[in-house]
Parts: structure tokens; C-alpha cells; sequence
């Protein structure tokens, strides 16, 4: 019997008198977390030495606050008008100050990214594990209580929920307790309505949960990630993986600057081909690359379109229906959607289908009362026919043989009693979604109809073939897997979660999964973006590097790497021609190190010279042909909009340009002393006043205000 509760205290002390006193607590990534609820088992532990209690889970999300006195001034009014009423997780500055009673402890598999470097306490209980065995680990440290932030609809009979944004762990926990018969768990649920609800495996019934927590005081907008910038590089790498992906296939992307480039890209690859193809001609993509891309990939408008298989049900997706790109619909049924796929069927109901499926084995010669339910739930047969005595009735109480031994009752069937359209068509299955306002409401907004072709599932659904691997390859046809990664080696390892000294910046998740099911898929690919460099403590550094001491992509694994400066198909290469691709793709700084690193430990020939086509890879050449290219027209900094004003975006502008100057001692030092000979000016007193500047008074404001009327003299310039 569900207990239902208006109170969020009263929901702890449920679970305390449900569960006792040592509390195992598994809660969702991202905004599936009921943060009043968390927030309310955290202070009641602390609060009582004898609770012991530890959270299970991942992704925790902080508000940005900013480091600099500028930083914080710039973000407080973002964060207010973005963030609103969003409660913040207690434990996180318990985390990040080390600060956690010895009676509690918080367990990440997956942190926001570079958030917890510094944290003993997250880096000393991290668990590294793939997303799909996540759950299985959870629930294998003895979790008693799960609590998620579900959303709600009322019907004639009563509220449903949906588990909205977090599919992913809690239905594989489920699954998983009820197999090895774990009855001990308190399922407990906090109602959001600013949850968007979503159906399919997402809606479930009241008795799904022990508990059921409705305060409206609780109720909040969940975490949005504000919409960033797309810079040069980022448009340059997203243009040549666009340049991969197949009409007719399989997306899987992931979030950020670099996805919402390969969004973009493909957006105008689809909506205006003159302009896509003049892009690929003055990057000189097709010309360098056009073999990879004549085999890997296409770069004509999407007639069939593609179908999304991604862990993560990221806001570009949103942007790539709307611009009629994924549209390519796929069925529960592999023989239907095999048929599908060869051009045999079509999503309208062809009059022959009846004689088509017996034609490929897709039907016995008796229609069974399976098979009939099979049909039409498909939209094969009409929804309003019945099976009576073996025989199939409609309303008016004809009846049609279902012995297709006889051709006659073949015809009447495909004349009577066929449907229009196939049912239960999907444009997209994802195990989680994270992402701005705009996202959220658009999510809100998605009729019902149109809603159920998004489907949200277990991560062990997306992340794996295992289970319905004859369906999954059916659907996943051309798949590209398209994620980011930190380091590649000049072997193709990828380091994507880690740093050299062991400390972890985000977590496995699902990359290492979709890496090995783009070798395991026929005609499917993984591609790997990064940028080929990025600003160190001691300048410049190369992310192609000669080695790296770990890995979260092994070098057998290998495929496709992209970087700003070009395409490296690393698929069944030898090393040394593996090692010659991502020279190509580096940088020109780093280049002939590692191409003497090569030839000294025996990987590469000592007469191969680095080809005169990539010796010229620099980030002044980029700018170049993309200063000419944004002149024109593209490559926008906020392709699908920005959550910041006009003022807000000159200010990060300023702020970037400071960060760009300030990377090494000397490079702080020489923009300390140019700001300090810049002549104030007065002429961004919109901005000054925004930034509560305008009348510096502390040693801190007055140094803020010499740098930041610097900054925007430079970029003004």
C-alpha cells in the first residue's frame, strides 16, 4: 500500500521508520534528484550521530558561482533570473570542503565535470564504473532506499507519474532487485510538476513507490544548463564530423560546445546544401578528406533521416527534429523493422502486406491469436478488430479466416482489415536528458502524440545490445557514436575522465559502451572529438600526445578522431599509420616531437616527413579562414540562442579574453601592467553599472575595474 504524504520531513521519517537507521540511499543523475528530500535526510544525520547514512549516485549539479571577484558579479543576476527557487544540494559544500561527519558519506560513479578536483572526499569515493554497471554497484553496496523527482498527470483514474529525466538506473535497479528477490528497498518519490512528464517505460502507477512525497512547498524549476558558445574550433571539428553521418542512420551525441557544433553543422547540411558545400570546399574538407568521408559518410540533405540511440537525450536533438532531420522512425518488432530497412515495408500500411510477411517468414499460415495481437498492436490490423473462435471480427460482427493456406482469405483480410500506418514508431530512445529552459519547455509543450515518439528507457537498453540485441541491430543501422574525449594518444587510446595523477574530472559513463558497439554494429562508427590543444600551467600543451597513463578507451578500440585541424581514420591501421594520421591532426607546435618520439622507439620510419598539407596547423590560420567564413554569414557564436544578455555576452567576452592573457606567471604579469598603463574609460557604463563597478571602492573592486575597462578596450579594438 502506498503511502502518500504532503510533508517532505514526514517523508524522512517514513523512510527512517521504514528502513531503520543505517540508510543506503540511491537517488538519480543530473535533475532526477529530489533536492528538498536529500537535503532533508542530509541535515537529519547530521544532525543525529547515530543515523548513518550514505548517498549513492552521480552528476551532482552545482550552481555556478565563480572564482573572481568579476566571475561572481557576472553570474549572481544570471544565476537568479536562470536558476530561480533551485534548492542546492547540502552536501555538496560539505564535499567540497571536506566537511562530512564521519557517520555520513556521499558514493559518485560520474562527477560534473572538473567540479571535484580538488575534494579529498570525492576523489577518495569515486567508483569507477561503466553507466550500465552502475546499478548492479549501487545495489550491490546494500542500497535500502531509492528516491527520485518524478513528474505528474491527472486522469479520470487518478494521478500518473513518470520518472520523467531518469529512466536510466532506477528501472535496471528495479529489474535487478526483483530477479535476485532484494525486497528490503523503500522506493520513495517526491512530485514535481516543472518535471516534464514523459510516458512509454517513463509513466508508471502509484504502487510503483512505497512513498509518495507531494509538498508543494518543494516544488522547483529543475537544474538548466544555460546555452554556451560555439567557438572556431568548435565549429570546425563539428563540420567535419557532420561530414560522417549517414542519412538513414544512428546518432549518439553528447552534451556541449562541441555537440551543439555537430548540430549545427548538420542543421545546415540539411536546410541549405549550397551553403554546406561551400563550407566543406573553403575548409578544404572534402578536399583532404573527401576518402574518409566517401566511405564513412555523406553530406547530401536527409531524405530518410536519422533515429536517436543516445544514454543522454541531449537539447540538439530537439533542435534536429525541428529542422526535420531526425525523423527516421523505428519499430519494437526486428523482422517488421527488417523489412523496414530493405524496403519492403513502408510506415503506410501497403495493401499486399498480409502476402509481403508471409513472403519473408514473418507469418505462419494460421494467424495465431499472437500474432494477431502482434499485428495490431503494430498498426498492421486495425485497432478495432477482435479475435473470436480463432476467427477475426470486426464491429459488425463480420468475421475473416485467419487460414492463409487459402489466397481468398488472404484478400478479404487485406481488404477489410488492415490499418493505415504503423504504430508505435520511435525517433528517439534515451536513458536521461539534461539541458536549458528552452529545453524543458519544449519538452512541456510536445503534444502527446508527438511526446510518445521520444521515449525514455534503461541505460541498459541504450548502453548495451545485450537483451534485445536482434532489435537493436535492426534499429542501430549506420550508427555514428559521436562524444568528446581529453587526450589521444598517437596510437588512438583516449583518455576521456582522468588525469595523469589519477584524479578523476567527470567519470567513465557510457563512452567506453558506445565505442566497442560501433565495432560490434556492421557499417557503424565511433568518433572521437577533442580540441588538438588546450592552455596549461606552463603555456600551450598538446592533447595528441606520444602517451598518456591511463586510458578509458583502449587502442584496440580505435576508429575515428577528430580534431580542429582534420579527420584521422584509425580503423584497422597499422601503429605507424595510425601514428602518421594523428600527426596530421595535431597541432604543428607538438608535431615534430612526437614524430621524433615515434622514430626513436621504433614505431615509425626515420624518412617519413610530416606531409607539407599539415604543416600548417595552427590556431592564427584557423581564425583566418573562419573570421572570412563568420563575415559570410556563419559559423554563429550562439547558433541556437544564448539565456545571456547583450551586456551579460560582452562581459563574458571581456572575461575571456583576461583568462586567454593569464594562463602562465608572465602572461599575468604582462596584462597586470597593461591594464594598469590603460587610461579608464567611461564609455561601457552600462556595463561598469552592471557590474556594480561604476564606483569601485575596495582594493579588490578597483583592481576588478582596471582589468575588466582593459579587457573590453581590447576586444573593442
Amino acid at each position: 500500500m502506498t503511502i502518500h504524504l504532503t510533508n517532505i520531513q514526514d517523508g524522512v521519517d517514513v523512510i527512517i521508520e521504514h528502513v531503520g537507521k543505517k540508510l543506503t540511499v540511491g537517488t538519480p543523475l543530473g535533475i532526477g534528484k529530489p533536492n528538498p528530500l536529500i537535503n532533508a535526510l542530509w541535515h537529519q544525520a547530521k544532525k543525529d550521530a547515530a543515523l548513518k547514512l550514505e548517498i549513492c549516485t552521480a552528476l551532482s549539479l552545482q550552481l555556478p558561482k565563480g572564482k573572481s571577484l568579476l566571475e561572481r558579479r557576472l553570474l549572481s543576476p544570471f544565476v537568479k533570473r536562470i536558476f530561480g527557487d533551485y534548492p542546492e544540494l547540502s552536501y555538496l559544500e560539505d564535499v567540497s570542503n571536506d566537511a562530512i561527519p564521519e557517520n555520513m558519506q556521499l558514493t559518485e560513479f560520474y562527477m560534473q565535470s572538473g567540479k571535484m578536483l580538488h575534494s579529498t572526499t570525492a576523489q577518495r569515493h569515486y567508483i569507477s564504473s561503466n553507466y550500465t554497471h552502475a546499478a548492479r554497484d549501487i545495489l550491490g553496496k546494500g542500497m535500502n532506499v531509492l528516491v527520485q523527482m518524478v513528474a505528474v498527470k491527472q486522469t479520470a483514474n487518478g494521478p500518473v507519474y513518470s520518472l520523467s529525466s531518469n529512466t536510466d538506473l532506477t528501472l535496471d535497479m528495479v529489474r535487478i532487485a526483483e530477479r535476485k528477490g532484494i525486497e528490503n528497498i523503500c522506493f520513495v518519490a517526491m512530485v514535481n510538476p516543472n518535471m516534464p512528464f514523459m510516458g512509454g517505460q517513463a509513466e508508471v502507477d502509484a504502487d510503483f513507490f512505497d512513498v509518495i512525497v507531494d509538498d508543494e512547498s518543494a516544488y522547483f524549476k529543475p537544474f538548466a544548463t544555460p546555452r554556451g558558445a560555439v567557438n572556431v574550433v568548435d565549429h570546425h571539428i563539428g563540420l567535419m564530423a557532420s561530414s560522417l553521418v549517414k542519412d538513414g542512420g544512428t546518432l549518439q551525441v553528447g552534451i556541449g560546445s562541441l555537440g551543439d557544433a555537430l548540430v549545427h553543422a548538420l542543421c545546415v547540411r540539411h536546410q541549405n546544401p549550397a551553403t554546406y558545400k561551400s563550407l566543406l570546399e573553403q575548409t578544404q574538407i572534402q578536399e583532404r578528406f573527401g576518402q574518409v568521408v566517401e566511405q564513412a559518410g555523406d553530406t547530401a540533405p536527409f531524405h530518410q533521416g536519422l533515429y536517436a540511440a543516445s544514454e543522454m537525450f541531449v537539447e540538439g536533438f530537439a533542435h534536429l527534429y525541428q529542422s526535420g532531420i531526425l525523423k527516421r522512425h523505428v519499430y519494437p518488432d526486428a523482422e517488421i523493422q527488417a523489412l523496414i530497412n530493405q524496403g519492403v515495408l513502408t510506415e503506410q500500411i501497403q495493401p499486399n502486406v498480409i502476402e509481403l510477411l508471409l513472403q519473408h517468414d514473418v507469418l505462419d499460415e494460421r494467424i495465431t491469436e499472437r500474432q494477431f495481437n502482434r499485428l495490431q498492436a503494430l498498426g498492421i490490423l486495425k485497432t478495432e478488430l477482435k479475435m473470436v473462435n480463432g476467427q477475426i471480427e470486426d464491429l459488425s460482427g463480420q468475421r475473416f479466416s485467419t487460414d492463409l493456406f487459402d489466397y481468398q482469405h488472404i484478400q478479404a483480410i487485406q481488404s477489410h482489415c488492415l490499418g493505415e500506418r504503423l504504430k508505435q514508431g520511435v525517433l528517439l530512445h534515451a536513458a536521461f536528458f539534461l539541458g536549458s529552459p528552452w529545453f524543458y519547455q519544449w519538452l512541456h509543450d510536445l503534444d502527446d502524440q508527438t511526446r510518445e515518439q521520444f521515449q525514455m528507457t534503461p541505460v541498459s537498453q541504450i548502453n548495451e545490445l545485450y537483451g534485445g540485441e536482434a532489435l537493436d541491430r535492426v534499429q542501430r543501422v549506420k550508427a555514428r557514436f559521436i562524444n568528446t574525449c581529453m587526450k589521444v594518444d598517437v596510437l588512438g587510446a583516449a583518455a576521456s575522465d582522468t588525469l595523469d595523477n589519477n584524479q578523476v574530472v567527470s567519470g567513465v559513463g557510457g563512452q567506453y559502451n558506445f565505442v566497442a558497439m560501433a565495432h560490434a554494429l556492421e557499417d557503424s562508427r565511433s568518433i572521437l572529438m577533442l580540441k588538438s590543444t588546450h592552455n596549461g600551467k606552463n603555456g600551450l600543451e598538446s592533447n595528441v600526445v606520444w602517451k598518456y597513463p591511463y586510458c578509458t578507451i583502449p587502442r584496440h578500440l580505435r576508429d575515428i578522431v577528430i580534431t580542429e585541424y582534420g579527420i584521422a581514420d584509425l580503423r584497422g591501421l597499422s601503429d605507424e599509420d595510425c601514428i602518421k594520421q594523428m600527426i596530421g591532426i595535431a597541432d604543428s607546435a607538438f608535431q615534430e616531437g612526437l614524430r621524433v618520439a615515434a622514430v626513436k622507439h621504433n614505431k615509425l620510419s626515420a624518412d617519413w616527413v610530416i606531409p607539407a598539407s599539415y604543416r600548417n596547423n595552427t590556431l592564427a590560420s584557423l581564425k583566418n579562414n573562419h573570421n572570412k567564413l563568420k563575415a559570410m554569414g556563419q559559423f554563429p557564436s550562439y547558433p541556437f540562442g544564448s539565456d545571456f544578455t547583450d551586456t551579460e555576452l560582452g562581459i563574458i567576452q571581456a572575461l575571456q579574453y583576461l583568462k586567454s592573457q593569464s594562463h602562465t606567471w608572465r602572461g599575468k604579469l604582462k596584462m597586470l601592467f597593461n591594464a594598469w598603463r590603460h587610461k579608464p574609460s567611461f564609455a561601457n557604463d552600462d556595463v561598469l553599472q552592471h557590474m556594480g563597478l561604476n564606483q569601485p571602492q575596495s582594493r579588490e573592486e578597483k583592481l576588478s575595474f582596471m582589468l575588466l575597462n582593459y579587457a573590453l578596450s581590447q576586444i573593442d579594438g
